[in-house]
């Protein structure tokens, strides 16, 4: 009987031995692993605590494969974080890459584009509102003043036309041409045929800010188009196509007077 036993005992060991070379344990694939090991143990015909060898054995066993399976998932686990970084520095190459050979330039330069952008806005908001306030201030306490809502709408050359030349014309409004009394807003000595006709032949408008549209749309034309854009050039709005029939110092005073408040309010690049 012992013997038998013991013949029974060493044939179910050599059942139960596992060859390990034979089994292909890839740490990517740890399920394939578990699934050879239950097939080699349930293959045998005793339990785990038959006999002490064999539980032994069993328990070395499953801790080698216990170990085998945290390895492939630490490895699995690593290797997903490394491909979410290469993903990350691949990305970051892409955007890089997509960078404009002009933007480089203007980056290696210290160049910003916002930044010019801010800055040129920054200091045209502040030149607008000191050539304002320098209009306002000259004109302070003129009838010319209630215009300048609409004079400010022209560009400076225009409007530097329209203070000099009232100025001259007018003193800015305190000597007008009238009709029936009552302020024709020409401070210009335009002479425009209309039906409502002022003092001297001059035009009547019908508000302040039909008077400066009107007289402004001739300045227009006359800088714009005829070229007329220095009160040198300009002294036709006093002469006409000549001035043979007014002085040398008339045309002179003319030029200057006009010329002093031109060239305070004037700053665009002249032809």
């Amino acid at each position: 009987m012992e013997q038998g036993s013991f013949r029974k005992e060493s044939v179910h060991h050599s059942r139960f031995s596992l060859d390990l070379t034979s089994v292909r344990v890839h740490l990517g694939d740890a399920t394939k692993f578990f699934v050879v090991l239950l097939a080699k143990i349930r293959g045998t015909q005793y339990l785990f605590f038959t006999s002490p060898k064999r539980a032994l054995y069993i328990s070395l066993a499953s801790g080698v494969a216990f170990g085998v399976f945290l390895t492939a998932i630490t490895f699995t686990l690593f290797d997903q974080g490394v491909s979410a970084q290469s993903t990350l520095v691949d990305e970051i190459s892409v955007e890089a890459a997509a960078i404009s050979p002009e933007s480089e330039s203007m980056a290696a330069s210290g160049t910003s584009l916002e930044g010019d952008d801010v800055f040129l806005e920054y200091f045209s908001e502040a030149a607008e509102e000191e050539y304002r306030a320098k209009i306002t201030d000259m004109v302070q306490g003129h009838p010319i003043e209630e215009m300048l809502p609409y004079i400010f709408e022209k560009d400076r050359t225009v409007a530097a036309f329209l203070v000099g030349i009232a100025k001259k014309e007018s003193n800015w409004g305190k000597r007008v041409p009238v009709l029936e009394g009552q302020d024709c807003f020409n401070y210009w000595g335009y002479r425009g045929v209309r039906r409502l006709m002022g003092t001297g032949g001059h035009t009547c408008f019908n508000s302040r800010k039909d008077a400066v549209d009107t007289v402004a749309k001739r300045i227009e034309k006359l800088v714009y188009s005829q070229k007329l854009n220095t009160p040198e050039k300009m002294i036709l709005w006093k002469c006409g196509f000549s001035c043979e029939g007014h002085s040398r110092e008339s045309v002179k005073k003319w030029i200057s007077d006009v010329s002093m408040y031109f060239n305070q309010l004037d700053n665009q690049e002249m032809e």
